[in-house]
């Protein structure tokens, strides 16, 4: 007790002492809590509290510093208000998101979420405020008025894209899904194969670098919640990374989650469906939405005890199609997280994905214990048997009702292989490792629910790598991440060699063409920005994939001579194209593919590209970089998706987590910023990875600058 208390003790005794502080805190307004907004050397926040809502104060503050305007695009995606500032293009885009009722089902849940939620996103909504306080001008053009349960809208957003995607497969009839344009790369190795014992996990989305899947890099450590990797922009909720124990990491896949039924309509005179021989009235609901430079739109929406009805009744046949899946109605997404978070273990970690609210998703982790597991996740209904659910399904009858959701334990699930490895970059479970026990046929079809995501030259190059190291270590394991082997080089290169063998001769007082086969056949496979023949191999191989039956090398057989003779011929086109265009056929790789943004370049390596048929010319490196053509330089490709949110992690039973990560850009979206392109010059163009400094005492020694903070609560 200090020298105050103790004369007020003489003065009032002890009980009345009491009395006086109880009155005092009760008249006095709650105190301030601190939390300190670190930046480290790279502009990453990392915010440090006693207190868990202070710091998710500091974080919503430090989300809005570095990029508000994404956080008004994420949040206006979320309500169905991007064609206010978009215009019509993005009308379909509300319309589903109001149809799914994000724009009003998280304000509802809000009021009666548990107290814990409540504060934490009031506390972060209210850091993103006090900074669009201090800058009211900036992004104007989009800002929109942030509420505490936007972050819930921007977090379901993210989510339904997986489950309407699917609804839209089903309503095709595709027998086969089409392959979603993002891919991701995951692989965990137990401490059976690391050389220091210890778990390791990757965790590498192949998104895109802009609009609501960009990902937000932050550490977080307030009170008892620590959370290090990315977060949905907009949101306290951390997509991938680790706790102090326990990380985990995503890639596109798993069960199907969602159904379409075929309903029986008719208007009579109000919209009504036949259910079990009876006719129901259909819930209506109408919505306006704002569209720029135009007037609003009215559009109406019709409801069964199915789901929403999602194409345009036809009149003359009284057929209509309702979409049904477990993702419309939930909104426990954010509690979730929060579990996951907290987790101290991988079996406390797919416990809290048995809340099913997170898409379907291949989800690997990892624990300082050194288990490591993996789960098909996602909220799949129990289906009716005699019924095929990949297309629209008889939706007047009970018959075809769903009987409930499965529980974790009926989903495909490993801990700890035999193997000591697994991954899953896009693929089926059966590929994840060799002789994998994951097979179809201990699973029913739409558990297991392999259609595009057989095999891939991702998931066979990790493969490769992991099976034949059984001493990782560190910098092998940074290898494996950034990787950029092209492996259907080889393939290639030998094709070209018989092709020369057979036709060679018509080129033989070809100098140039003889120096370009040279080039091509001494290539190593490696898309290094120095490498002279790689950028010559790209463009002929996409010439060839557009003229040229492949389907022989896709089968690994030889190509027929005269495919082989057209096969140089296609070659001598390109070599003279690429002189015409670079002055040389010759030309580094990092000069024509090459990442930044905002006039700011550098040299690229990696490569994803694809022409004809897939087995065969479908090239894309573990660095996996997608690129468009750069309007400003012709000639030139910049980098715009792949590898954005590379995460490595290291789980040691004595020394917690180390991690490292690297994205394409910078961690400001402000173009005057000194990080808006400073991972792109000394990371991802020289393919290295930087460390999170998770460890406070690391931070401390890399700290660019630190602000102190309150927040009242």
């Amino acid at each position: 007790m200090n020298h105050r208390c103790d004369s007020l003790s003489r003065l009032f005794g002890t009980g009345l002492l009491w009395l006086f502080i109880c009155a005092f805190l009760t008249a006095c307004p709650s105190r301030a809590q601190e939390a300190k907004l670190i930046r480290d050397t790279w502009g990453v926040p990392h915010v440090v509290s006693e207190d868990e809502t202070a710091a998710m104060y500091a974080f919503g503050y430090a989300q809005a510093e570095d990029r508000l305007e994404d956080i008004y695009l994420a949040v206006r995606t979320g309500l169905g208000r991007m064609a206010e500032v978009q215009g019509p293009s993005a009308l379909e885009q509300d319309y589903m998101m109001r149809l799914a009722h994000n724009d009003t089902l998280h304000a509802e849940y809000l009021k009666q979420a548990p107290e814990q939620v409540r504060k934490n996103l009031e506390a972060f909504t209210s850091g993103i405020r006090a900074y669009i306080a201090e800058h009211p001008q900036e992004a104007s053009s989009v800002a929109i008025d942030i509420e505490p349960w936007h972050p819930l809208a921007v977090g379901r957003a993210m989510i339904l894209r997986w489950p309407l995607g699917t609804i839209r497969d089903d309503l095709n009839k595709a027998p086969v899904r089409p392959k979603p344009a993002a891919g991701s790369n995951q692989w965990a190795v137990s401490p059976k194969r690391s050389a220091d014992q210890s778990a390791i996990l990757l965790s590498d989305p192949h998104l895109t670098w802009e609009g609501l899947a960009v990902l937000y890099e932050a550490r977080f450590h307030g009170g008892n919640l620590h959370m290090n990797g990315y977060y949905l922009i907009g949101s306290p909720m951390l997509a991938i990374g680790h706790n102090k124990r326990v990380g985990w990491a995503l890639t596109t896949g798993g069960p199907d989650t969602s159904d379409v039924y075929q309903i029986q309509f008719r208007a009579n005179p109000l919209p009504e469906y036949q259910y079990d021989g009876q006719w129901r009235a259909m819930r209506i609901e109408k919505f306006t939405i704002p569209v720029k430079d135009s007037q609003p739109i009215e559009k109406t929406a019709l409801y069964t005890h199915l789901g929403p009805v999602i194409s345009e009744p036809d009149p003359a046949t009284g057929i209509a199609y309702v979409g049904a899946s477990p993702y419309l109605e939930q909104t426990g997404l954010y509690e979730q997280f929060y579990a996951m978070a907290h987790a101290e273990n991988v079996h406390d970690f797919n416990k809290a994905l048995g809340q099913h609210q997170y898409n379907e998703q291949n989800v690997m982790s990892a624990d300082v214990d050194g288990n490591i597991a993996y789960v098909r996740n996602g909220a799949t209904p129990i289906r009716p048997e005699g019924y095929d659910w990949s297309k629209p399904v008889d939706g007047t009858t009970s018959k075809t009702a769903w009987k409930g959701i499965h529980p974790q334990s009926d989903l495909v699930c490993l801990i700890n292989p035999e193997k000591g490895y697994m991954q899953n970059c896009n693929i089926s479970p059966s590929n994840m490792i060799i002789d994998s026990p994951l097979t179809p046929d201990k699973y029913p079809p739409y558990i297991y629910n392999v259609t595009w995501d057989q095999n891939n030259p991702r998931g066979r190059r990790t493969i490769e790598l992991l099976d034949q190291d059984r001493s990782i270590t560190m910098e092998d394991a940074m290898n494996i991440v950034l990787d950029i082997y092209d492996r259907l080089a080889p393939r290639w290169q030998t094709e070209l060699r018989e092709a020369v063998k057979e036709h060679g001769s018509k080129y033989q007082d070809n100098q140039t063409f003889t120096q370009a086969v040279e080039g091509i056949l001494a290539w190593d496979g490696y898309y290094t920005v120095d490498a002279t023949a790689s950028a010559l191999f790209k463009f002929w191989r996409l010439k060839c994939g557009e003229k040229l039956n492949l389907a022989p090398l896709g089968e690994s057989k030889p190509l027929p001579t005269q495919t082989r003779q057209q096969m140089l011929e296609l070659l001598d086109q390109t070599i003279g194209e690429m002189t015409t265009k670079y002055g040389q056929w010759n030309i580094p790789w990092g000069a024509v593919h090459v990442v930044g943004r905002g006039g700011a370049y550098f040299p690229a390596p990696g490569a994803d590209y694809n022409s004809g048929d897939k087995e065969a010319n479908f090239s894309e490196t573990l660095l996996d970089v997608r690129s468009t053509d750069l309007k400003e330089v012709p000639g030139v490709q910049v980098a715009n998706s792949g590898s954005m949110a590379m995460i490595l992690m290291f789980f040691d039973k004595q020394h917690g987590v180390r991690s490292f990560t690297c994205t394409p850009w910078g961690q400001s979206g402000h173009p005057d910023s000194s990080h808006y392109v400073d991972q792109a010059a000394a990371l991802y163009s020289l393919r290295t990875m930087k460390p999170t400094w998770w460890n406070l005492d690391e931070l401390n020694q890399n700290t660019e600058s630190t602000k102190l903070m309150q927040y009242k609560k």
